[in-house]
């Protein structure tokens, strides 16, 4: 067989398929779009979280008073050891919560006492201007060239990006900032807005913070005596992190403390689950687009019998028609890929920004390996699932064509069936793996288990398909059709108190069995033949039905 045969027949025959060619690539890039673009986003948010985790973290530690936060006093054991030389620098925040709308206490008769509301309250905290962050510096929206020691003076403040987009606040601006500590005590600051800060470095997971500096904050109530929430630290190397936690914790011991280390770890480990649960989303809606390439390549094949009956005639030999029909499902799952990896980008996107709108702050960052593994992905799943219906073509018999007989369907078909199915499993299976990082006990949990998911909904479908195919039309109403039409109609009030969607269905369905007996004839006849042909493939109906349904529900779930 030439080489320009297998293209030329392949994609002519691709063509020729219509509407059939547009479902199963429709399919694979369903599922294409759902892995990679859940693969990016859970590639956003590992570079999101992973990235610069220093800055993030405060410095190489951040040492936290869960209970009783650190005195003035405390401060003068982190001097000890930057004057010993453990440390490099340190720097003390005093962390406090604020609201730009002063709201009454109730019950109280005198000067209204402004309290944060929770749905305008922000976070604050007082920091040194001089010695703040002991990390990379921040980057500055507005003013470009701005600084915390230049800008942290005179009752000013800067506030953090999302902030500013929150209320609607910019540099110039001079609000009146209502703060109140942990300790309980409040003061009410008027301070003017004199730069703004990106999401990023450390401030990247921030959300609506205020930096006041210390100064200006003790002088609105000199008589509270100062109290501080958390002390990032600098250290030379990891041997001396290492040594400073545990003379802190020794030191310290109603302290917390948290390395670089510890936070990259803690980081991971959510990033994992995270990742694993986007995967295995994605891989569902994967393996509901090879049903459908089953399902629509067993159609394409199917109405080709003539003419594959007559390619064996001419010598055409079974592996001949493997390649054949294996590089039709190719091409299919190829362009099917590069639509669905297409899609991602734009998908992801979208996550992204919704991501961004819960208070995450997500970098948009497009992986090629993973878009380029998108099209691997979806060329593979068309040849893992066109394998039934490509080994079924290639057993076609000329001479049951020529006589126009159905295929054998004995106990070897019936073995054969079997043993592609298992083959299948095990092909998807290992695909699966391959997808969730070589973790083969959750690939075969996860496939393995939507297989019995899948094979729960196929029996109900089957069983929704043949009561469909037995239903009755009958030329006027008897008893028997009557009491059928009132049966429905309970179970349909019945099933709305459980699954009000399905009961709605049911009782619309009782409704036009009592219409279907008022039409014409013709009308009746054509009924009777559209009901029967349903049952005459089954299979092929249930399969539809399947992929029909659990597409739909991930339509409605995203």
């Amino acid at each position: 067989m030439k080489a320009s045969m297998y293209f030329n027949y392949t994609s002519r025959s691709l063509l020729r398929g219509g509407l059939r060619t547009l479902l199963a690539v429709f399919c694979v890039a369903v599922g294409v779009m759902a892995i990679v673009a859940l693969q990016l986003v859970g590639s956003m948010l590992q570079n999101s979280l992973t990235s610069s985790t220093r800055d993030t973290n405060g410095g190489d530690i951040a040492v936290t008073a869960q209970s009783v936060p650190f005195k003035a006093s405390d401060l003068s054991y982190f001097e000890q050891l930057k004057s010993e030389g453990a440390i490099t620098n340190y720097t003390a925040v005093m962390s406090a919560n604020g609201s730009l709308s002063p709201v009454a206490s109730p019950g109280t008769s005198g000067p209204l006492s402004p309290v944060a509301s929770s749905s305008q309250s922000f976070s604050v905290n007082a920091v040194d201007p001089n010695n703040y962050p002991v990390v990379s510096p921040p980057t500055f929206v507005t003013p470009s060239y701005g600084s915390v020691s230049n800008l942290l003076t005179r009752n000013q403040v800067i506030i953090t990006q999302q902030l500013s987009t929150t209320f609607h606040h910019k540099v110039g601006d001079i609000v009146t900032v209502y703060i109140k500590t942990q300790a309980g005590s409040g003061q009410t600051l008027h301070v003017t807005i004199a730069g703004v800060v990106a999401d990023s470095g450390v401030f990247a997971q921030s959300g609506n913070l205020m930096l006041i500096s210390a100064h200006d904050e003790q002088a609105a109530a000199p008589s509270t005596p100062a109290s501080y929430s958390t002390v990032y630290v600098t250290t030379a190397n990891q041997a001396q992190t290492d040594a400073v936690v545990k003379a802190i914790n020794q030191h310290f011991p109603l302290a917390s403390t948290q390395t670089v280390a510890g936070a990259l770890q803690a980081q991971q480990s959510s990033i994992d689950l995270i990742s694993k649960f986007l995967e295995i989303a994605g891989l569902l809606a994967l393996l509901i687009g090879g049903v459908g390439i089953v399902n629509t390549m067993q159609v394409l094949l199917s109405r080709r019998k003539t003419e594959i009956a007559m390619l064996k005639t001419t010598g055409y030999r079974r592996v001949d028609l493997y390649v054949l029909f294996g590089l039709e499902a190719g091409l299919l799952g190829m362009v099917g890929g590069i639509i669905g990896a297409a899609a991602a980008t734009g998908v992801s996107s979208i996550v992204r920004i919704l991501m961004q709108n819960l208070g995450l702050t997500v970098p948009f960052q497009l992986n090629p390996w993973t878009i380029a593994g998108g099209v691997a992905i979806g060329l593979v799943t068309a040849l893992i699932f066109g394998l039934i219906p490509i080994v079924q073509a290639a057993n076609i018999r000329p001479l049951n064509v020529i006589r126009d007989l159905s295929e054998s369907r004995g106990a070897s078909s019936i073995a054969l069936t079997i043993a592609l199915l298992v083959v299948l499993s095990v092909l998807f299976c290992a695909l699966a793996i391959v997808i969730l990082k070589n973790d083969v006990v959750l690939g075969i949990a996860a496939v393995y288990g939507a297989f019995a998911f899948l094979l729960v909904l196929s029996v109900f479908f089957g069983l929704v398909v043949f009561v469909v195919s037995k239903l009755p039309v009958p030329e006027h109403f008897d008893l028997r059709y009557l009491a059928l039409i009132l049966v429905g109609m309970a179970a349909s009030v019945l099933l709305y108190l459980v699954l009000p969607v399905f009961g709605i269905l049911l009782f619309a369905a009782s409704l036009v069995g009592i219409v279907i007996v008022l039409v014409p004839r013709t009308w009746k006849v054509s009924t009777k033949m559209a009901l029967r042909n349903i049952g005459r493939q089954r299979t092929r109906t249930t399969t539809t039905m399947l992929a029909l349904f659990i597409t739909a529900s991930l339509a409605d779930r995203r």
